[in-house]
């Protein structure tokens, strides 16, 4: 394992433990971690998780593709945007389109199994941002790490 990987591995965590605990993520967690993906672009040519320039550029724009509408919606909060961007920016467009079906599969479920806990308990309540889609982000780009190995 490289360092830039325990990098990724570490920042995931912290992301994930963000989220989960305050149901939001730091700008420093992942504009700081763009900011050091991009000096990583320019000075080795290629990603922290070592995928071309190219694919970081592509995956960079389906990340904002995938996540601005859903933003504009207001279905996602600017913190998955910009994370999501991060993880373009770290790893290329493979891992990122990985990770972002791996997040949706299990924000999907996280969702079914609180609507059925809650629905069986209390009345329905109003509509609110209430899954760390972020952390499912993280888990996402980490499986998609474990699978690459």
């Amino acid at each position: 394992m490289t360092i830039a990987e325990m990098i990724v591995i570490a920042w995931c965590l912290g992301v994930t433990l963000a989220d989960m605990r305050a149901r939001r993520i730091p700008n420093l967690m992942s504009l700081g971690m763009c900011l050091i993906a991009i000096v990583c672009l320019l000075v080795t040519g290629h990603t922290l998780l070592n995928a071309s320039m190219h694919s970081a550029l592509l995956a960079a724009a389906i990340a904002l593709l995938l996540t601005l509408p859903a933003y504009a919606a207001r279905l996602l909060g600017a913190g998955d945007v910009k994370l999501l961007l991060a993880i373009a920016l770290v790893s290329g467009s493979d891992f990122t389109l990985f990770a972002f079906v791996i997040a949706a599969v299990l924000t999907v479920i996280a969702a079914a199994i609180y609507l059925s806990l809650t629905r069986l308990r209390t009345p329905p309540t109003t509509r609110t941002r209430w899954l760390p889609f972020g952390a499912a982000l993280s888990v996402g780009l980490l499986l998609a790490m474990g699978v690459s190995r």
